[in-house]
């Protein structure tokens, strides 16, 4: 496997007077050009604005990866939710980070560029707790219109998927993953096709399926301001004392891209690359010092200090050396 995930190397390019509070125009333009070298964004604003906006979640989730190693290495006193200059700082050196990180940079990045959008809260384990964080864009391609946007999650998701169907979404087929859309009411679902494959994200207790398909994710057109997300996401950011219930991003060290559009992760002490046929192949880490040499190879822009200290907080039962 030769694929490596890209990332800048060197700020120095960063414009000494980058605002750290949210995203100028000036600012979203630099991201673009330098970090995801999208090109004749103004053109592209004018003339087809839906294909700028998928070219932009194209390559965003290309280069940018859903990962858990910056919040794991932080010590217990620097534990916090992320800010906005934590989320700028992040995305400028690539490192990306959590659902909350990914979709709250996109809003304000979009926003810097004159669209229409807010931030929209998600129930993925179906029990009305709001614990993913997306981004709908309205008036789009027409007044009214909604689409629905995502790079803060480990799924293969690559396009703005319109929401203004009666009741079904046409079937999108991204590599290993098919998925489809279904109105309920004033309640959108996201359903999967069943996949033994891969399970990137924390599964739903309820585990609803119906005709070979997984209800994974359910979520309205009511917007949200970012204040609303506090609760939902600190659990994910600060260790709670009694601990709060579900799945913590805290105790689940893992970096997921998708660089030529195909899964590239490292989930916990396993390696897993979908190869040229969607398959995805798993391979299984044995010692501390392959893991860091893996994060330095497919994400080297981690550090391999920071890399250390999140895999010596995860107490993995790794060998010291591996002969492979």
């Amino acid at each position: 496997m030769t694929t490596k995930f890209k990332c800048c190397k060197s700020l120095r390019q960063i414009p000494t007077e980058f605002n750290m509070t949210m995203l100028s125009e000036t600012e979203a333009l630099w991201f673009l050009k330098y970090i995801l070298k999208v090109t004749s964004v103004q053109e592209k604003l004018i003339n087809d604005k839906i294909a700028l906006l998928d070219e932009i979640i194209n390559i965003y989730r290309q280069k940018i990866p859903f990962q858990s190693i910056t919040v794991i290495s932080r010590t217990d006193k620097d534990q916090h939710l992320s800010t906005m200059d934590d989320i700028k700082a992040q995305m400028l050196s690539t490192h990306g980070g959590m659902c909350y990180d990914n979709n709250v940079f996109m809003k304000h990045l979009l926003e810097a560029l004159g669209f229409e959008v807010c931030l929209n809260a998600c129930d993925i384990k179906m029990n009305n707790v709001h614990d993913h964080v997306s981004v709908l864009v309205k008036n789009l391609v027409k007044t009214g219109d909604n689409y629905y946007v995502d790079v803060g999650t480990t799924d293969p998701f690559f396009q703005a998927i319109s929401l203004d169907f009666d009741k079904e979404s046409p079937v999108y087929r991204c590599g290993f993953q098919v998925y489809k859309f279904v109105k309920e009411g004033e309640e959108i679902s996201w359903w999967q096709k069943v996949n033994t494959q891969y399970s990137p994200a924390p599964q739903n207790e309820k585990g609803i399926i119906i005709d070979g398909w997984k209800k994974f994710m359910t979520f309205t057109l009511e917007p949200r301001e970012i204040e609303y997300f506090r609760d939902h996401m600190i659990k994910h950011y600060v260790t709670q004392n009694p601990p709060m219930p579900g799945v913590t991003f805290l105790h689940l060290m893992r970096a997921v891209a998708y660089p030529g559009q195909k899964l590239l992760a490292i989930l916990g002490t396993s390696l897993l690359h979908e190869n040229d046929e969607g398959k995805i192949e798993k391979t299984k880490i044995r010692s501390k010092e392959q893991l860091v040499g893996l994060y330095g190879k497919y994400f080297p822009q981690f550090p391999a200090d920071l890399v250390e200290i999140a895999i010596d907080k995860m107490k993995y039962n790794l060998q010291v050396k591996s002969n492979l």
